[in-house]
């Protein structure tokens, strides 16, 4: 039947036009709301576990401030020093052995300590009360850690997922010299906003002016992450419909959770979008959370990646119970 042909490249075309109406005033890198988040920081404290202290006494808590863009692993260092004279019995333990948890819940490394705060905290009282463990790593919930490396290293391979899904290369980033590489890296652990736009914009920006520049985007790269969930859904989405319209909030949603607003504690997705695990027992309301606000559910997916995306350039969607 008629009504059933494939669009064809007019119809295609038509739909970039309309598109490219809407995301023209909204793929532009806005630096004034990247460096409010960029600026943006989380005040810990860090108790020593109650197992690595070997003294009479149990040392008072450290507290740090950490950026939310960055990575905790990293702002560990000044902590372990403090409670090390505490923990006389461990004096060969290593920065690979030491880790923190919250709420019983080891911290991922390899994820930014925003997100992390999102994920597990997002209405917490602050400073942030975190454990400290200097032996005990927990090798089946956590990634074998060995220190800064390990960390830049898992940046560096989000980094380019996150370029291939948006460009299908990671040429962006793989051409990368040694020196900007380096520089990037620095730039987030000196917290150097300057440093970092300079790298970041020639990997965000289109290749093209206009509509095709839009149409060189092939798919937003997207972690939505749930608290009981051990792995994100990773979601590469369509910037805009094949109308013209632009993909919302509310449309990855409902792709991913079709009872979106009552999302199961159990339920899950895979890459196909498809839900599962949905018990209507246990259906509850969730809040989503985006570097620490709520955005409007009508917000374009293409703004929220541009603008509110981590420095590994990934739109980490936080869902959690309201």
């Amino acid at each position: 039947m008629e009504g059933d042909s494939e669009p064809g490249p007019s119809d295609a075309n038509n739909a970039l036009l309309s598109a490219w109406k809407e995301a023209e005033h909204i793929l532009p890198l806005d630096d004034v709301v990247r460096k409010e988040l960029w600026d943006g920081s989380i005040p810990i404290r860090l108790s020593l576990a109650q197992e690595d202290v070997s003294t009479f006494e149990s040392p008072l808590p450290f507290y740090i401030q950490t950026s939310r863009m960055g990575y905790l692993s990293l702002d560990l260092a000044p902590a372990r020093a403090y409670f090390q004279p505490y923990a006389t019995s461990l004096a060969g333990a290593t920065d690979e052995d030491m880790w923190v948890e919250y709420d019983s819940v080891p911290l991922k490394w390899h994820i930014p300590t925003g997100v992390l705060h999102d994920l597990l905290a997002p209405n917490a009282e602050l400073p942030w009360a975190l454990k400290l463990h200097l032996s005990g790593y927990p090798e089946k919930k956590l990634l074998p850690y060995g220190g800064e490396a390990s960390v830049k290293r898992q940046f560096r391979q989000t980094l380019k997922q996150a370029a291939s899904m948006r460009y299908g290369s990671a040429k962006r980033v793989s051409n990368l010299s040694l020196p900007e590489m380096e520089q990037l890296w620095g730039s987030i652990r000196e917290g150097d906003f300057a440093r970092f736009r300079e790298i970041s914009t020639e990997i965000l920006k289109p290749s093209q002016p206009g509509p095709q520049g839009l149409a060189s985007i092939k798919r937003i790269p997207i972690r939505v992450m749930l608290p009981h969930l051990q792995s994100p859904i990773q979601y590469p989405f369509n910037a805009f419909k094949p109308d013209g319209s632009l993909q919302t909030l509310t449309d990855l949603l409902q792709q991913l959770f079709p009872r979106w607003p009552d999302l199961s504690v159990g339920d899950s997705a895979d890459a196909s979008g498809d839900a599962a695990g949905v018990s209507e027992a246990d259906a509850v309301e969730r809040n989503v959370i985006v570097q620490g606000i709520s955005p409007p559910h009508h917000t374009p997916l293409l703004w929220l990646s541009q603008q509110l995306s981590h420095p590994d350039s990934v739109l980490y969607i936080c869902i959690t119970p309201s």
